[in-house]
């Protein structure tokens, strides 16, 4: 495997993971309208950073694929010294944790809802679920080529 292989799975994993972090920042988690005809009451609502106290919780992921960010253009900058397993592997592990918080984020959102007519899955789940899965995937690949 050359050495350019490996820079590949780096830039997929700075990619990804750059992606999902502001999307999980900038975006909405998911969200849901409510439609009563007789009482003729409309409400929507969402989840997300800007949603307080409970937005506080997607700093934490965000955190952690940035981290992997960090750990895929330490491994660019220097293209003959890549970071260490032991930081790779961090950074796959961080970036699974966001994958599986994403995924049952969603779950739970879905199961807590009642009486809505509408509701969606945003940007920032998406981010955060392909965002850490893809990432995991690109770091696993590079640091399998580590020697």
């Amino acid at each position: 495997m050359t050495i350019y292989q490996n820079l590949s799975y780096y830039v997929g994993a700075l990619i990804t993971s750059l992606i999902g972090g502001i999307l999980l920042l900038a975006t909405d988690f998911a969200g849901w309208t409510a439609y009563n005809y007789y009482a003729g009451v409309r409400s929507w609502g969402w989840v997300g950073l800007g949603e307080f106290p409970i937005g506080i919780l997607f700093l934490i992921p965000a955190f952690f694929l940035f981290y992997c960010s960090v750990i895929s253009l330490l491994a660019l900058k220097d293209i003959n010294k890549s970071p260490s397993k032991k930081s790779i592997r961090l950074a796959i592990i961080l970036s699974l944790v966001v994958f599986l918080l994403a995924l049952i984020g969603g779950i739970v959102f879905i199961l807590t809802l009642e009486d809505v007519s509408d509701w969606w899955l945003g940007e920032a789940f998406y981010g955060g679920l392909l965002g850490g899965l893809l990432t995991s995937i690109f770091l696993y690949f590079a640091m399998k080529n580590i020697t």
